[in-house]
């Protein structure tokens, strides 16, 4: 069987995806983006209000002595109060592969 070329995708000068004739069989391909909330390519052409799901700030942790107060009746004796509860900053979510608080269009790094 003879050997055909490898599938190869270049940038266009925006930074846009573009397949090659030897990638797609000799028909160019549509041109993708990448959202610049959840780095997820897509098609410009099929975007909605809904397409992009992302969180809106970081996951990170804080220890459960952080939240205690002694204003608000905490002893800071708590068990396990050293220990990091990680979580999404912008809606408390423990899954760090939660889809995404938040729904949009999926926004292009050239708008």
């Amino acid at each position: 069987a003879p050997l055909r070329p490898a599938p190869s995708v270049r940038l266009s000068p925006l930074g846009r995806l573009r397949a090659t004739a030897a990638s797609s069989g000799g028909a160019a391909g549509p041109v993708l983006c990448t959202c610049k909330n959840c780095k997820q390519q897509y098609d410009p052409t099929a975007n909605h209000p809904s397409a992009c799901r992302y969180h809106t700030a970081h996951f990170g942790g804080e220890t459960k002595r952080k939240f205690e107060s002694v204003y608000a009746g905490g002893t800071m004796d708590t068990p396990d109060s050293g220990k990091v509860f990680q979580y999404w900053h912008c809606c408390g979510s423990e899954d760090p592969f939660d889809v995404g608080c938040t729904a949009s269009p999926h926004c292009s790094y050239d708008d």
